[in-house]
């Protein structure tokens, strides 16, 4: 596989350019909304379905001719919107996602892709993009190979940025598993961000607690203004720029985590837990830490990180039930509940600490892995980088244990 790597940049527009990029923006929202308005009326009445080709016969010949400031935005521009149509329409016949939706106006995510003619100079800290022209950037670093792509992406707050993927041409490196390999178990939790079974704790940063109390200043002052009004325009920028911040530096933090347990952990094999982020949100009172805790992120970053360094990176199955066994005996607490942090094994009388336990139980399972004797592989849930970045192994063992003592799959969750 060709290794492709994104390099995010901040673009400096003026105010000529940032009304164009308006304008872009505009034009494949529009787009959008009339093709999905097409596809679905074709489909419903006359159950006809259409591919990328017929979508973009339609763009060239019915819409552009109706409405002639389409010619604002690039053709490619336009022809990129029609792609991720048809491949939203295969996630929904997949149930890999819910049906395409019409997008508002002052909706959260703008963005549009440029697929050519995009350039890159380090030297001069410029970007240029079609249709815009040449924009001030921040090239923090100097990108490697030929440029595929760029995506340009209005956050709410109002700054820019530029996603330029690059192709180096080089093969992603193959994991070669030395004759002893070192296993390395990563609990993630919401106390501490991450316990590792090599010892290494990562703190949370907890990135909305330490603003939380700014932002409801905010939004509370904001409900006392008239919609509309200048004032109110001022107070949404201001708390929007607060969770882009917020973002920032949670994202900063996982990727010096996960940076580190690639890295510097020396490990050959990485074992996390397949968590059950949506049904963990369910629970309304931990809900807001789950989410600041961002575990999906954690494990994208995981997945692409491997792949780099030739990694490999096993997810257990969520039933396994790391937390509630032992590690030294292997006695499985079934009275183990969420608020119990500590534990004393009534057959080995060892002491155990949660996390660390479950990161041992997770490096026994890794092992397990490389003995064969962890059961069953499963595919993927979700798409990987490569479809061997991540493994997902199903022990049989452990469902049937799950099973045959009636647990509520609430309750497996919190092992």
């Amino acid at each position: 596989m060709i290794m492709q790597k994104a390099y995010r940049y901040r673009l400096y527009p003026t105010d000529e350019q940032r009304q164009q990029v308006t304008r872009i923006i505009g034009c494949c929202r529009f787009v959008w909304n009339r093709l999905l308005e097409y596809s679905s009326k074709s489909y419903r009445r006359r159950g006809e379905s259409h591919s990328t080709f017929d979508l973009n016969n339609f763009i060239a010949h019915t819409l552009k001719p109706a409405f002639p400031w389409l010619s604002d935005a690039p053709a490619q521009t336009l022809q990129c919107v029609s792609a991720d149509l048809g491949a939203a329409f295969k996630a929904f016949f997949r149930k890999d996602a819910a049906y395409p939706r019409f997008k508002r106006k002052h909706g959260l995510k703008k963005s549009f892709r440029i697929p050519q003619r995009g350039k890159v100079d380090a030297d001069d800290n410029r970007i240029y993009v079609q249709g815009v022209g040449w924009v001030d950037a921040v090239i923090h670093r100097k990108p490697e190979g030929k440029l595929k792509n760029i995506t340009v992406t209005v956050n709410p707050s109002g700054t820019v940025y530029a996603s330029c993927l690059f192709d180096d041409g080089s093969e992603a490196p193959v994991p070669k598993m030395p004759e002893s390999p070192r296993v390395l178990g990563v609990d993630l939790n919401l106390g501490r961000l991450a316990v590792c079974s090599d010892g290494t704790d990562y703190e949370n940063p907890r990135t909305l607690r330490q603003h939380e109390r700014r932002l409801k200043h905010l939004q509370r002052m904001l409900s006392k203004k008239k919609k509309g009004s200048e004032n109110w325009k001022k107070l949404k920028h201001e708390i929007a720029a607060l969770h882009e911040k917020i973002a920032s530096i949670r994202k900063d933090a996982i990727h010096k985590m996960t940076k580190s347990i690639v890295c510097d952990s020396q490990a050959d094999i990485i074992v996390i837990e397949d968590l059950n982020v949506s049904g963990m949100m369910r629970n309304h009172k931990l809900s807001k830490r789950i989410q600041d805790a961002s575990f999906h992120e954690i494990r994208r970053q995981l997945e692409y990180k491997c792949l780099w360094h030739g990694k490999m990176l096993i997810a257990a199955d969520r039933f396994f039930a790391s937390s509630r066994t032992c590690h030294i005996c292997s006695w499985h607490n079934d009275g183990l509940t969420l608020r119990d942090r500590e534990w004393v094994c009534p057959e080995c009388n060892t002491r155990h600490d949660r996390d660390r336990n479950a990161a041992l139980n997770l490096e026994s399972f890794g092992l397990m892995v490389l003995a064969g004797d962890a059961g069953e592989v499963k595919p993927p849930e979700m798409p990987t980088v490569d479809g061997r970045a991540a493994m997902h192994l199903r022990s049989m063992a452990s469902v049937n244990e799950e099973k045959n003592r009636g647990c509520s799959p609430e309750a497996s969750r919190l092992a």
